[in-house]
């Protein structure tokens, strides 16, 4: 090579570098935007949800995480919740714009592992000695003794009570509030029986009766649908004695409080629970963010507890139902590595703001609420009955649901779960012929009976 041709090609060189410092410097206040354009090597992890409450948190955590490392970026996107799962299947099988994380609930898990949308998770230290996580926590995430996602959210039922209102009935009966919190639903009774209610108290104890999640407690101690960690179809137990007690002594309740299944439903019941209309309610945590906002709108307050839902009897436990909310790593990511310490990142790390900004409870254990209200709940999930994960029973709620209405509206309760049962193993089988033989009844459950013992 001549001196020209050198020259020539160190003068090209020269011109290249004083193009890009002429973009820089004509960029200004956007050097790091034009850097990034010409210079960045972020890969895209895609992430999937379904639920708008979501998203400034997930728009807030992503950038967080971005900004955080220099190997990917995250992208959320929210999804219309309308097939939802078969839109992660369709996009993830043809190989484009499909989630390398989505959420979804724990009771999609089985059918996610079995079409290969989830994996197992890459994470072996927080899911050990519930640290970090409540056993149903860890259990709802669990399949075929594999953790295959990462709880984030949860749901659970709890009960709800009047704090001025219960210190009346304290003060009556010589006792503290703590002393007086009702145990059971018999006591519930007892204290509506001995309550002289004030004028703008419409009831002592109302909750939406056609909701499966706020009836299932009264029968989750004695059910199991799938086992422990709800994948096995060899446990079901829907028909049993201590069961038919359960709905019998439901059934009981309908004679002692009047509540509407027409009229009652779950917003009305919260809204007269923040009016202080209502003593006793059992609601979900979405109830505290509802209430606030009713007092807030309406310029009043509201003492009030939340705790376990209390036993039908001293015999007849209860165990409330609930739902986690899952971050999954999609099984056919190429990215698996990389979305797996998003996942970890945000569960340990970008937590803070989760309540605040969802109005959700988060399945971290240690979570520190703005709201102390809230951490009944958390409570009430520590001793929960995590939602099953069979695909064969996915119907099984709206058979159960059925079940509780019929019960209610005065139907034998014994009769009712038999029908229950040949039906769940009609569905589970796909065998027409499945018949459940009738099973004697247990002894029969008196309320009024339990109530005069109490005041013997």
């Amino acid at each position: 090579m001549n001196i020209k041709t050198r020259l020539l090609s160190v003068l090209a060189v020269l011109a290249l570098l004083l193009g890009l410092v002429y973009v820089a410097v004509r960029g200004g206040s956007n050097v790091g935007s034009s850097s990034e354009l010409l210079f960045s090597r972020k890969r895209t992890i895609n992430l999937w949800y379904t639920d708008d409450s979501m998203t400034d948190y997930l728009n807030s955590v992503c950038v967080a995480y971005t900004d955080s490392q220099d190997s990917c970026r995250v992208e959320p996107t929210l999804i219309d919740d309308t097939d939802y799962m078969q839109k992660i299947y369709d996009a993830s099988v043809q190989g484009e714009d499909y989630p390398d994380v989505f959420i979804a609930g724990n009771d999609l898990l089985e059918r996610l592992w079995l079409t290969g949308l989830a994996t197992k998770v890459q994470d072996e230290n927080h899911f050990k000695d519930n640290q970090y996580f409540c056993q149903p926590a860890v259990d709802a995430v669990t399949y075929q003794d594999k953790v295959i996602a990462y709880p984030m959210s949860f749901e659970a039922a709890a009960f709800l009570y009047n704090e001025d209102d219960l210190q009346s009935m304290a003060d009556a009966v010589g006792k503290t509030l703590e002393e007086t919190v009702p145990k059971t639903m018999v006591d519930v009774i007892t204290l509506a029986n001995d309550y002289d209610a004030p004028e703008n108290v419409s009831a002592v104890l109302k909750w939406d009766v056609s909701d499966i999640f706020y009836n299932y407690c009264f029968l989750g101690n004695y059910m199991d649908i799938g086992g422990k960690t709800g994948d096995d179809t060899s446990q079901l137990h829907v028909y049993n004695q201590q069961l038919i007690s359960c709905l019998q002594v439901y059934q009981q309740l309908n004679q002692f409080f009047s509540i509407d299944t027409s009229s009652d439903d779950y917003d009305s019941v919260i809204q007269d629970f923040a009016a202080g209309k209502i003593v006793f309610t059992l609601a979900t945590s979405d109830s505290v963010q509802k209430i606030a906002k009713y007092c807030k709108d309406n310029g009043t307050t509201l003492n009030y507890g939340v705790t376990r839902i209390p036993d039908l009897t001293g015999d007849l436990k209860s165990k409330t139902l609930s739902i986690t909310n899952c971050l999954v790593v999609n099984g056919y990511s190429d990215q698996q590595d990389a979305a797996n310490a998003f996942c970890q990142y945000l569960l340990f790390s970008g937590m803070e703001n989760f309540f605040e900004q969802t109005g959700k409870a988060p399945a971290v254990a240690g979570y520190t609420f703005s709201d102390e209200h809230m951490n009944g709940f958390y409570d009430a999930y520590t001793d929960s009955a995590p939602i099953t994960k069979l695909r064969s029973a996915s119907n099984f709620w709206m058979l159960l649901e059925n079940t509780f209405a019929q019960v209610w509206d005065g139907q034998d309760a014994n009769e009712q779960l038999r029908q229950l049962c040949q039906e769940l193993l009609i569905q589970m089988t796909g065998q027409d012929n499945v018949k459940v033989e009738t099973i004697a009844n247990p002894t029969y459950v008196d309320i009024r009976s339990e109530l005069k013992g109490d005041e013997s």
